[in-house]
């Protein structure tokens, strides 16, 4: 994969905030509609539609998006993401409306949680119609290899005999998450893993073999703050 295939990160990351009408932004690039899952009915209905089994936040989150006009969007918005549907929740805080943001007019978006922010962006190397937003987990986009993460939600089926939910009156949907590592190389190319550990990076990057014994004596299960770390590293060798 040339080098060029990453400079799409690039741009959608490394754009400036600017001056606008927040209002006239919001309004050109939303559906103007409820989100389908209508999750301002409730208090709690994130929660009731599958809470962080299906959304990144149990509840309504802080995050900014930026346009593709390049307009950053922040201040007075709520968001969340959906997994399932793979769709930005928006709520305009002041108003109370509830929307789902149109892909087309959105280039990045990133949410806050639990002191860390999560940024999402497309990848026409993957997702050449570019309908996908994936989690941007460590490397730097100007450099040389990104880890990017997908996550897919599934509903699963109902069982009608489960008598402890009957019993309890539980009848939330629950799902299962699917997660595909992408690791972008500008040398090696697009590489997937459903797990990403020791045996995968260490047949990737085999000159790199002290670096990643090293990461994985001191760390036997890595989660995403731990690639993030990781894979800043690699891009500096």
């Amino acid at each position: 994969m040339k080098p060029f295939v990453l400079l799409f990160l690039a741009v959608a990351l490394n754009t400036p905030s600017i001056g606008f009408s927040q209002a006239q932004a919001f309004r050109n690039f939303i559906i103007a509609a409820n989100s389908p899952t209508n999750p301002k009915d409730a208090k709690n209905a994130f929660q009731d539609l599958g809470g962080e089994e299906r959304f990144e936040l149990s509840s309504w989150g802080s995050g900014w998006v930026v346009t593709s006009e390049n307009e950053r969007i922040e201040e007075g918005y709520l968001f969340n993401f959906d997994y399932e549907k793979n769709d930005l929740y928006v709520r305009d805080a002041a108003g109370g409306v509830d929307i789902v943001v149109e892909k087309s007019g959105l280039k990045t978006f990133s949410l806050l949680k639990n002191g860390d922010t999560l940024v999402f962006v497309r990848s026409k190397a993957i997702d050449p119609e570019g309908k996908i937003f994936f989690q941007l987990v460590g490397g730097d986009p100007r450099g040389t290899v990104v880890l990017l993460k997908h996550r897919v939600a599934k509903a699963l089926p109902v069982n009608k005999n489960d008598y402890m939910r009957n019993f309890s009156g539980d009848y939330a949907p629950h799902f299962q998450s699917k997660v595909t590592y992408y690791v972008m190389d500008a040398k090696l190319g697009v590489h997937a893993f459903n797990h990403l550990g020791k045996k995968e990076l260490l047949e990737l990057y085999p000159g790199r073999a002290a670096l990643l014994n090293g990461f994985f004596d001191r760390v036997k299960r890595p989660g995403d703050r731990d690639l993030h770390i990781l894979f800043d590293s690699l891009n500096t060798l």
